[in-house]
């Protein structure tokens, strides 16, 4: 079953630090891997992340960290990272504890405040802190 993946604003920097590395193109395929196969992508965390999967990118170097909602049609990810030392999944906890449903934006705005023109970028960037303004006004 297809879902929409989300990531949250602390993942999208997490996908930046690693669009020196080379290997965008590899993450963004798993990416797809996760919306095309929701919650049968990767494998079940367990301990503090009972509900979340990883997915390993490469050769077993990288993780992506995310959930699939109860309807399974929102993915979310909240970390991509380095595999060293469980450090991506420490991270993952922090993340995970103040994460709320509506904290992530879509892939294809992901990939337009990585790839846009600055121009784009900047308005994709605006748009996201409007909403965010507009969420804590509301609570």
């Amino acid at each position: 079953m297809s879902v929409r993946v989300e990531l949250i604003d602390d993942a999208v920097a997490d996908l930046a630090k690693h669009a020196e590395s080379g290997k965008l193109k590899a993450f963004f395929r798993k990416l797809l891997e996760i919306e095309e196969k929701g919650a049968q992508a990767g494998e079940p965390l367990g301990r503090d992340l009972v509900g979340w999967r990883k997915l390993t990118v490469g050769d077993r170097d990288w993780r992506i960290v995310f959930r699939v909602d109860k309807p399974e049609t929102v993915a979310t990810v909240c970390v991509i990272g380095d595999r060293d030392d469980g450090v991506c999944y420490e991270e993952a906890k922090k993340r995970a504890v103040n994460l709320k449903d509506d904290d992530a934006a879509s892939l294809a705005e992901s990939m337009m405040e990585l790839f846009g023109s600055r121009k784009e970028r900047k308005a994709a960037q605006r748009r996201r802190a409007a909403e965010a303004a507009k969420k804590a006004a509301k609570n």
